[in-house]
């Protein structure tokens, strides 16, 4: 016999035990008994330092968990960017001394408005326009004689797309964050960004943190506007209009809309939105006239934490160079005045500033309640604002939530699944091949064994759809089999020795095992690159499986042999 048997024997066995040393944590459950060790502050028994600590990762139909598709709003993000221009064209306007009136947004239209310019003063901005806005900013048709400045259409195309990454990027840094073991986070289409997490036990927690928008702003609060008046205007626009009694962002827009000839110049309405302690319900919000432009936001943020003072959670928030510089100024020059810190386009809080506060600090309390619960909420509102605000508004369009029993039922079904279906092909090989067929038996359970441990290493996600892959590939390397055995029936029919059958079987059977294996190698490589979710899971067992096999089929069946032939000296084979 060989040196290169002993080789391939020694491979084999070094596979074997791998194997089996990745796979035991999968089998036993170690994953769940670490997690209610962590929960209860229990020790892990000795064991759990030798081997390793991750085993297959389960997929959402086979955990359990949470599966949700949002739709990213765009146009608001957009809408600030626009604002930031405004801001910037403003401020060369005073510097090069050019006279104006007013410059704003034209909300919605992206189209900025600069009314009193001279004939010069129009020249002037266009030319500036060009040097530093030339693939952003066209001129529209003028009315009034005002200068109108509009976004370009491929800039808004960019843009869009620029949004849903960044948007994308941010929803991933936070469920990392937020700890959840192998989310799988995509993006659907134009604007939709699909999610899914497995093993999640609170999704209501996990779903407010990722759609919370994050978007921090410090505004000036303008009290020309009683506020008996303004809640009565209020009440008269949702009246005028015919709005639901709620606060929603879309809701907000139309009272604004509908009071924008009412109110001061540059001025929106914002909510402080009140809740039911007990009821977690809102019972009403109190109606704020704010000064549109804000003064500092959250792209200002340095750093953001949970404190407590007399039992009270709040989030101390810490603004860098250029934010602390900005909030100095903001708080000097309105002494005496409300700033209002909005957050997601709620007022949070409105204190009066008493004097300059140049330290670039400031904090966000969470009102009264269960200390657990705003301690919770205040540690999510940290990790949100550390992440950094979403670039848009995140809607939520499908959310499925799977249970843990659905998941451990649909492991159950399938396993059993698989099991039967084994079952009955080793069977049928075992009186079909007879002693032929038990060693294709033992291959076939190598491979079982080598795939589960190969989803091991590579943390490859198990899904539903990849059990049925699983089985797919054994019914393949079965195949394999048959078609080695039936040639080396042939090569015995035809009188020649068992040495030769076997070595002429095996030679001419391997390349239609190839061919076929290959053929279904490209169709699963097409599937994982093109696929999702599920389908993805089918692909990657399916693609481990036909490697596996190829080796189990052909190499391992044909040790046993090659040691039976040689080594045995046997003349007839049991086929």
């Amino acid at each position: 016999m060989s040196n290169t048997w002993k080789y391939k024997l020694a491979l084999l066995i070094f596979l074997t035990i791998a194997s089996v040393y990745l796979v035991v944590p999968s089998i036993f459950g170690f994953q769940a008994i670490r997690e209610e060790a962590e929960s209860s502050g229990a020790n892990l028994p000795w064991y759990f330092s030798v081997l390793p600590n991750k085993g297959i990762n389960l997929g959402l139909d086979l955990r359990g968990g949470i599966y949700l598709e949002f739709e990213v709003q765009s146009g608001k993000a957009i809408s600030n960017k626009v604002d930031l221009m405004v801001a910037d064209l403003e401020r060369w306007m005073k510097e090069e001394k050019i006279e104006f009136a007013s410059i704003s947004q034209e909300p919605r239209k992206h189209i900025i408005m600069i009314a009193g310019l001279s004939e010069d003063g129009k020249t002037r901005v266009m030319q500036h326009v060009g040097d530093s806005y030339s693939d952003v900013l066209e001129r529209k048709i003028a009315s009034d004689g005002a200068l109108e400045l509009g976004l370009q259409g491929h800039y808004v195309k960019y843009m869009h797309n620029q949004i849903v990454k960044q948007a994308l990027e941010k929803v991933r840094n936070r469920i990392d964050r937020y700890g959840v073991a192998e989310p799988s986070i995509h993006r659907l289409g134009s604007d939709r960004i699909a999610i899914e997490l497995p093993g999640i036990k609170d999704p209501d927690r996990a779903i407010g943190i990722i759609k919370k928008a994050g978007q921090l702003e410090f505004k000036i609060v303008d009290d020309s506007v009683a506020e008996p008046n303004l809640a009565q205007m209020v009440a008269e626009a949702r009246t005028a209009e015919n709005l639901p009694d709620d606060f929603s962002l879309a809701t907000v827009e139309k009272i604004n809309d509908s009071l924008r000839a009412k109110l001061p110049e540059n001025t929106e309405v914002a909510f402080e939105i009140q809740f039911d302690p007990v009821q977690k319900k809102v019972v009403k919000g109190v109606p704020y006239l704010l000064k549109r432009k804000a003064e500092v936001t959250g792209e200002m943020l340095k750093n953001a934490q949970v404190n407590v003072h007399d039992n009270e959670p709040y989030v101390s928030l810490t603004f860098d160079a250029q934010g602390s510089a900005l909030f100095g100024e903001t708080t000097s020059n309105n002494v005496g005045k409300r700033m209002a810190i909005l957050l997601d386009g709620n007022v949070t809080k409105a204190p009066v500033i008493r004097e300059p506060i140049l330290g670039g600090q400031a904090q966000i309390t969470l009102g009264y309640g269960n200390y657990q619960n705003l301690l919770t909420e205040a540690e999510d509102l940290s990790l949100v604002l550390q992440e950094g605000a979403l670039p848009a508004q995140l809607v939520e369009a499908t959310k499925t939530v799977v249970g843990p029993s659905l998941g451990a039922d649909s492991i159950r079904q399938g396993a059993m699944a698989t099991i039967v279906g084994a079952l009955a092909v080793c069977l049928f090989m075992l009186i079909y091949y007879k002693w032929s067929g038990f060693i294709a038996n033992a291959a076939l359970l190598f491979n079982l064994l080598f795939i589960l441990a190969g989803l091991a290493i590579f943390q490859a996600t198990l899904t539903l759809p990849g059990i049925a892959g699983i089985a797919l590939t054994m019914g393949m390397a079965v195949d394999a089999n048959v078609l080695i055995y039936e040639r080396i029936r042939e090569e015995l029919r035809s009188g020649k020795s068992a040495k030769t059958a076997v070595e002429s079987g095996y030679s001419n059977a391997m390349r239609t095992i190839i061919d076929s294996n290959v053929t279904t190698l490209i169709a699963g490589v097409v599937l994982y690159q093109f696929g999702t979710g599920p389908i993805k899971g089918f692909a990657v067992t399916l693609i481990m499986g036909l490697l596996i096999s190829m080796y189990t089929a052909c190499i391992v069946t044909r040790m046993v042999y090659d040691y039976m032939i040689v080594k045995r000296r046997i003349t007839r084979i049991s086929v």
